[in-house]
Protein backbone atom coordinates (compact mmCIF):
# COMPACT_ATOMS: atom_id res chain seq x y z
CA UNK A 1 0.00 0.00 0.00
CA UNK A 2 1.54 3.52 -0.80
CA UNK A 3 2.90 5.30 2.19
CA UNK A 4 0.42 8.43 2.58
CA UNK A 5 0.95 11.08 0.59
CA UNK A 6 -1.67 14.04 1.21
CA UNK A 7 -4.00 13.77 4.19
CA UNK A 8 -0.51 15.52 6.47
CA UNK A 9 0.69 18.68 5.14
CA UNK A 10 3.55 19.22 7.08
CA UNK A 11 4.66 22.30 8.29
CA UNK A 12 7.00 23.27 5.81
CA UNK A 13 4.35 22.95 3.68
CA UNK A 14 1.96 25.48 5.31
CA UNK A 15 4.83 27.84 5.85
CA UNK A 16 4.93 27.66 2.19
CA UNK A 17 1.97 28.41 0.69
CA UNK A 18 1.30 31.40 3.35
CA UNK A 19 4.92 32.89 2.67
CA UNK A 20 3.83 33.18 -1.04
CA UNK A 21 0.70 34.37 -0.20
CA UNK A 22 2.43 37.06 1.87
CA UNK A 23 4.67 37.70 -1.40
CA UNK A 24 1.87 38.17 -3.58
CA UNK A 25 0.25 41.21 -0.58
CA UNK A 26 3.48 42.44 -1.60
CA UNK A 27 3.27 42.30 -5.57
CA UNK A 28 6.87 43.93 -7.44
CA UNK A 29 8.25 44.38 -4.03
CA UNK A 30 11.42 42.15 -1.75
CA UNK A 31 10.29 41.22 2.02
CA UNK A 32 12.41 40.21 4.34
CA UNK A 33 12.81 36.70 5.69
CA UNK A 34 12.50 38.30 8.65
CA UNK A 35 9.47 40.42 8.09
CA UNK A 36 8.27 37.58 6.35
CA UNK A 37 8.48 34.85 9.23
CA UNK A 38 6.78 37.75 11.57
CA UNK A 39 3.86 38.40 9.30
CA UNK A 40 2.80 34.53 8.92
CA UNK A 41 4.06 33.77 12.62
CA UNK A 42 6.75 31.61 11.54
CA UNK A 43 10.23 30.35 12.55
CA UNK A 44 12.93 32.42 11.21
CA UNK A 45 15.07 29.63 10.34
CA UNK A 46 12.90 27.10 9.27
CA UNK A 47 11.38 29.97 6.71
CA UNK A 48 14.75 30.49 5.45
CA UNK A 49 15.09 26.57 4.75
CA UNK A 50 11.28 26.84 2.91
CA UNK A 51 12.24 29.47 0.57
CA UNK A 52 15.63 27.95 -0.87
CA UNK A 53 13.23 25.25 -1.68
CA UNK A 54 10.87 27.62 -3.33
CA UNK A 55 13.57 29.45 -5.14
CA UNK A 56 15.25 26.02 -6.61
CA UNK A 57 11.41 25.63 -7.94
CA UNK A 58 11.35 28.72 -9.37
CA UNK A 59 8.10 29.77 -7.47
CA UNK A 60 10.30 32.48 -5.57
CA UNK A 61 13.18 34.45 -5.71
CA UNK A 62 15.87 35.56 -3.37
CA UNK A 63 18.16 39.00 -3.63
CA UNK A 64 21.10 39.31 -1.46
CA UNK A 65 22.19 42.61 0.00
CA UNK A 66 20.85 45.24 2.59
CA UNK A 67 17.96 46.00 0.13
CA UNK A 68 16.55 42.46 -0.99
CA UNK A 69 14.85 40.13 0.03
CA UNK A 70 12.52 37.53 -1.33
CA UNK A 71 9.73 37.55 -4.08
CA UNK A 72 7.84 35.52 -6.61
CA UNK A 73 9.63 34.26 -8.87
CA UNK A 74 6.31 33.94 -10.98
CA UNK A 75 2.60 35.30 -11.67
CA UNK A 76 0.59 34.67 -8.48
CA UNK A 77 -1.78 33.34 -11.02
CA UNK A 78 0.57 30.66 -12.05
CA UNK A 79 1.90 29.30 -8.24
CA UNK A 80 -0.79 26.38 -7.48
CA UNK A 81 -1.45 24.99 -4.33
CA UNK A 82 -0.63 21.75 -5.44
CA UNK A 83 3.32 23.65 -6.93
CA UNK A 84 3.92 25.36 -3.88
CA UNK A 85 3.23 22.10 -1.16
CA UNK A 86 5.32 19.62 -3.89
CA UNK A 87 8.19 21.89 -3.50
CA UNK A 88 8.81 21.18 -0.14
CA UNK A 89 6.94 17.67 0.54
CA UNK A 90 7.56 16.21 -2.94
CA UNK A 91 5.11 14.46 -4.88
CA UNK A 92 1.16 14.26 -4.12
CA UNK A 93 -0.62 11.32 -5.08
CA UNK A 94 -4.42 10.93 -4.84
CA UNK A 95 -3.62 6.99 -3.80
CA UNK A 96 -3.51 7.55 -0.17
CA UNK A 97 -5.56 5.94 2.79
CA UNK A 98 -5.86 7.16 6.04
CA UNK A 99 -6.87 4.10 7.20
CA UNK A 100 -4.46 2.09 5.46
CA UNK A 101 -2.17 -1.01 7.40
CA UNK A 102 0.68 -2.65 5.62
CA UNK A 103 -2.03 -5.38 5.51
CA UNK A 104 -4.20 -3.84 3.20
CA UNK A 105 -5.20 -4.58 -0.44
CA UNK A 106 -6.93 -1.84 -2.45
CA UNK A 107 -8.87 -4.76 -4.04
CA UNK A 108 -11.06 -5.95 -0.88
CA UNK A 109 -10.87 -2.55 0.94
CA UNK A 110 -13.59 -2.01 3.27
CA UNK A 111 -14.62 1.39 2.25
CA UNK A 112 -14.65 0.55 -1.24
CA UNK A 113 -13.18 3.50 -4.05
CA UNK A 114 -14.30 6.55 -2.04
CA UNK A 115 -11.18 7.70 -0.53
CA UNK A 116 -9.59 7.61 -3.65
CA UNK A 117 -12.44 9.06 -5.45
CA UNK A 118 -11.89 12.22 -2.76
CA UNK A 119 -8.54 11.90 -2.39
CA UNK A 120 -8.07 12.92 -6.12
CA UNK A 121 -10.57 16.09 -6.02
CA UNK A 122 -8.73 17.33 -3.24
CA UNK A 123 -5.38 16.74 -5.28
CA UNK A 124 -7.20 18.28 -8.58
CA UNK A 125 -8.36 20.94 -5.91
CA UNK A 126 -4.85 21.65 -5.09
CA UNK A 127 -3.76 22.01 -8.43
CA UNK A 128 -6.39 24.61 -9.49
CA UNK A 129 -6.28 26.57 -6.41
CA UNK A 130 -3.47 29.41 -6.82
CA UNK A 131 -1.57 32.15 -4.61
CA UNK A 132 -3.30 34.40 -6.94
CA UNK A 133 -6.71 33.51 -5.82
CA UNK A 134 -5.79 34.17 -2.07
CA UNK A 135 -4.27 37.52 -3.20
CA UNK A 136 -7.80 38.53 -4.91
CA UNK A 137 -10.06 37.40 -2.35
CA UNK A 138 -8.41 38.89 0.98
CA UNK A 139 -7.57 35.30 2.11
CA UNK A 140 -6.34 36.55 5.28
CA UNK A 141 -3.01 34.59 4.96
CA UNK A 142 -0.67 37.83 6.55
CA UNK A 143 -0.76 40.69 7.79
CA UNK A 144 0.33 44.21 5.55
CA UNK A 145 3.76 43.86 5.92
CA UNK A 146 5.74 47.26 5.82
Amino acid sequence: MPVNTIIHLSDAALIAVHALAGLAAQPGRLVQSKDLAEAIGASGNHLVKVMQRLVRAGLARSVKGPSGGFGLGKSADEISFRAAIEAVDGPMGGDFCPFSTEHCHPGNCIFGHEIGKHAGELVAYLDQRTIGDIARHGGNVAPAMA
